[in-house]
């Protein structure tokens, strides 16, 4: 009973160990994944992605606007003076009748009239309607609303694609800042102990147990490690102003991060999902295959119906008599086009052809593309495993080297060529621990896996 309590205590404490460890890096993890949410809002490149669907969206509305009746309001008024003229022999015709008749009643009720010379041009006549207009048969409008709809899933494969790049380029850039930092911390330390090394190589000196040479070798380094120094502050400010460029943030924003233990990532190949690059061509494929059809139906008949409702007659008069209604049916068969319903399909059906092939080339490429991303990163993570043994190797070597300079049984350039080795694995650590997260993301990005809310 009591080694099973003494386990229990063990493993309750071993948790807690690995809970505790497991804190930094998950802080982490949540700052990345809040500057990721904060740059899938704000990009402005994505933003323009989203524009576009958007735009998709409502040109789908637009094709369905099609099926549904339309209305127009149509005015026009006729004021003209001359131009083509009929005769009309009112005159000669009725007058020799009115004549008789005012003779044999002995009046004058039946007036002489003259001739009539009527102009074709109409003057001061106006009309105005409204025509409502519905289409009954048109296959052209349905096959022009399913290459709409396939449009959205192409602009959304779009949309899609810029967002896992977004993610990716965000990733990064923050494992590049990261780094940079990283290289500050290394170097601000390196020039630590060049200054505490010539502040005791001064005392040597001093007491006459060193000569002058090793204070201006002393120097020397620190000088050059102060002005290393300054160089990766300006490479890290260069990276914190890209990371908020992808944010849209303003570029001197302070980052936030959280320094985490450096852990290896996972390098097993994940089941990928189908990528968007391949959905795209997937859309684009069908919409050729819609378009040949949209052509072939080209030649269908198109059969609408119309009503006007509207007045007509001299300006200003309205009326019973120059109200009407006007109902009618319209069809529209094109008989003949010299074979360019065929071109046009041909053409269709080729597109389709070149979309089927650029489809079984990008599925091989991003295979490849996926096995590369792997191989990288198992190679990066080995690269990074012995960057650490050797740093560890080079921490012990400075510090026995350096016991053994201040017990004056070692020459100040081989303390020298220590420090110089120390600084640089450190160098070379912190750069195989970036290129190993940046290799991963890659990774991510191949096999698009990459989690997304929406």
């Amino acid at each position: 009973m009591n080694r099973r309590i003494l386990r229990l205590r063990r493993q309750i404490a071993l948790f807690a160990v690995l809970a505790m460890l497991a804190q930094p890096l998950r802080a982490q993890d949540k700052v990345l994944e809040a500057y990721i949410a904060q740059g899938l809002k704000n990009n402005q490149g994505l933003r323009q992605q989203d524009f576009l669907l958007q735009k998709s969206l409502y040109a789908l509305k637009e094709a369905k606007s099609y099926f549904l009746p339309e209305v127009n309001f149509n005015t026009s008024y006729l004021d003209s003076r001359g131009g083509r003229k009929i005769s009309i022999p009112i005159g000669h015709l009725l007058n020799p009748v009115y004549s008789s008749l005012n003779q044999l009643t002995h009046s004058t009720a039946f007036p002489q009239v003259e001739n009539v010379n009527q102009t074709f041009n109409p003057n001061n006549y106006y009309d105005a309607k409204f025509r409502t207009s519905l289409p009954l048969y048109n296959p052209e409008i349905g096959f022009n609303t399913k290459i709409r709809k396939e449009q959205i899933n192409l602009q959304q494969a779009d949309y899609d694609v810029y967002r896992r790049e977004l993610v990716k380029e965000i990733k990064l850039s923050y494992f590049a800042y990261l780094q940079s930092q990283e290289a500050v911390r290394i170097l601000e330390s390196a020039v630590a102990l060049a200054r505490e090394n010539l502040r005791f190589n001064r005392v040597l000196v001093s007491n006459d147990k060193a000569i002058r040479t090793v204070v201006s070798r002393s120097e020397n380094e620190l000088i050059g490690l102060e002005a290393r120094l300054e160089e990766v502050k300006y490479q890290s400010k260069s990276a914190a102003a890209y990371f908020n460029f992808l944010l849209n943030s303003p570029l001197d924003t302070q980052i936030d991060f959280q320094a985490a233990p450096q852990t290896e990532p996972n390098a097993l190949a994940v089941a990928s999902v189908r990528r968007e690059e391949l959905v795209k061509l997937e859309s684009l494929s069908k919409i050729n295959v819609l378009s040949g059809q949209l052509e072939k139906a080209s030649s269908l008949p198109k059969l609408a119906t119309f009503i006007d409702l509207g007045s007509q007659g001299d300006f200003l008069n309205f009326n019973n008599d120059t109200r009407y209604y006007l109902f009618g049916l319209t069809l529209d068969w094109r008989v003949f086009a010299g074979n360019r319903v065929q071109y046009r399909t041909t053409q269709a059906q080729l597109d389709g052809k070149v979309t089927g092939e650029q489809i079984s080339q990008v599925e091989q490429q991003l295979e490849l593309q996926s096995q590369t991303a792997s191989n990288k990163l198992n190679a990066s993570i080995k690269i990074y495993q012995a960057s650490r043994s050797q740093t560890a190797l080079s921490e012990q070597y400075y510090q026995d080297q350096q016991k053994l300079y201040r017990e004056g049984q070692l020459l100040y350039i081989e303390l020298l060529d220590a420090q110089n080795r120390l600084v640089s694995d450190q160098l070379q650590q912190s750069i195989a621990y970036m290129n190993m997260q940046s290799r991963s993301a890659e990774l991510e990005r191949a096999q698009a896996s990459y989690p997304f809310s929406n």
